[in-house]
């Protein structure tokens, strides 16, 4: 492992240690709580666990088609589209499922980071927002995902 996939690893690591947590101790009533409320819909902590479970094994498969080669998402991709169908997707789920696959894309993350080298983290494709991104960016913005909704859902509840 070189210095910066040991950097990312610890990232993703320091990411779930705080994060983790939040997520496998929500009590089913917090289920309910809306988070988000706009014009694309309501979304309740329990659509973020959805969201959460589709979105890292999502990251992770662009980054993985990345670094073979392959398309990381198709020049229409909308991302809009698609994370309103993986909400609705992950409704009959239960929160235990939807915990047991961010852990199992958390653990597929680091051990596909024990495959790259330098040069891998270096590579740059689409990124499902448009954006372009590199193999590196790819894998921090996995944690930094979560992280980022995890605080959202902490506030959510805060607020009752």
């Amino acid at each position: 492992m070189t210095e910066r996939t040991q950097s990312l690893q610890d990232h993703l690591n320091r990411v779930h240690a705080a994060t983790w947590p939040v997520l496998s101790d929500l009590p089913a009533a917090a289920m309910g709580v809306t988070v988000y409320d706009s014009e694309g819909g309501t979304w309740t902590v329990k659509d973020l666990l959805g969201h959460l479970a589709d979105s890292e094994a999502g990251l992770l498969g662009q980054a993985q088609r990345l670094v073979t080669g392959e398309q990381t998402v198709p020049p229409d991709f909308d991302l809009a589209r698609w994370n309103r169908s993986a909400v609705r997707r992950s409704k009959e789920t239960t929160p235990a499922e939807l915990l047991d696959k961010i852990l199992v894309a958390h653990a597929a993350s680091l051990k596909f980071l024990e495959t790259l080298g330098d040069d891998q983290l270096d590579l740059v494709g689409r990124h499902s927002s448009g954006s372009m991104l590199s193999t590196e960016r790819f894998i921090r913005r996995i944690a930094d995902h979560r992280a980022e909704h995890v605080a959202d859902i902490r506030a959510a509840l805060a607020r009752g």
